[in-house]
């Protein structure tokens, strides 16, 4: 009788557990955050969200967003939109619907790159006897809050003169063996490997070449100032 009674009993609670679940009622939020989970300082990234019911399925509610870390993100209660404001940390993100709270999502926060400088000299000469290639083409991105060099980024080369309407025609590239690269800054700003020009081997270089860099924010819809600048570099034959 003891363990029927107990039985009935785990019965008749499940029933109650059914009850209070309905399909209207949120169990859980599904959070999606932005790719990478990454903002820059100044920039904006867009979290959404989906209520959940016993089966899974969504619920339309009013989903609210909140962070305990003001310093570094700003959240909107209402979009889930975070701009980032303080490089070098991270902020903490969750929803909230219908008093469930989401797990706290972490968000990294770098710092903005603020500008490109290409590192003198801006202009090379090539002795074609004696070398194939220039020196490393330095170039560092730089932040100014705080100001320091800016990691963990892409500086963009390519070759704009000559113009070669078919690239297996040209007469110079980067070290790469093409007329375009992409290089990843090291904990200096600068490139932690290194990009040169190099003559085509075996084809008469041309009298001059030029190499062109740039950056984009981390998002990459906004172009780091600075970009456009230009190494010339002329062969001495």
């Amino acid at each position: 009788m003891n363990r029927l009674a107990g039985g009935l009993a785990i019965l008749a609670l499940a029933a109650c557990s059914d009850l209070a679940s309905s399909d209207d009622t949120v169990i859980a939020i599904q959070v999606t955050a932005p790719p990478g989970a990454i903002v820059e300082v100044g920039d904006t990234v867009q979290y959404t969200a989906v209520a959940l019911n016993r089966n899974g399925d969504p619920i339309a509610t009013t989903i609210t967003w909140a962070t305990p870390d003001t310093a570094n993100i700003a959240v909107d209660s209402l979009t889930g939109a975070v701009i980032g404001l303080q490089g070098g940390t991270q902020g903490r993100v969750q929803a909230i619907a219908d008093g469930l709270v989401s797990p706290l999502n972490i968000l990294t926060v770098i710092v903005t790159a603020d500008t490109l400088i290409l590192v003198p000299p801006d202009t090379l000469s090539i002795d074609t006897l004696t070398a194939t290639g220039t020196p490393p083409l330095v170039a560092r991105l730089e932040a100014f809050s705080p100001p320091g060099p800016v990691a963990s980024r892409i500086i963009y080369y390519e070759v704009v003169e000559p113009v070669f309407a078919d690239p297996s025609t040209r007469t110079v590239e980067l070290s790469n063996l093409a007329l375009a690269d992409t290089a990843t800054t090291g904990a200096n700003g600068e490139p932690a490997t290194a990009v040169t020009l190099q003559r085509v081997p075996g084809v008469t270089p041309p009298d001059s070449a030029i190499v062109e860099i740039s950056a984009t924010r981390h998002q990459g819809t906004e172009v780091v100032a600075g970009s456009g600048q230009r190494w010339i570099i002329r062969f001495i034959k």
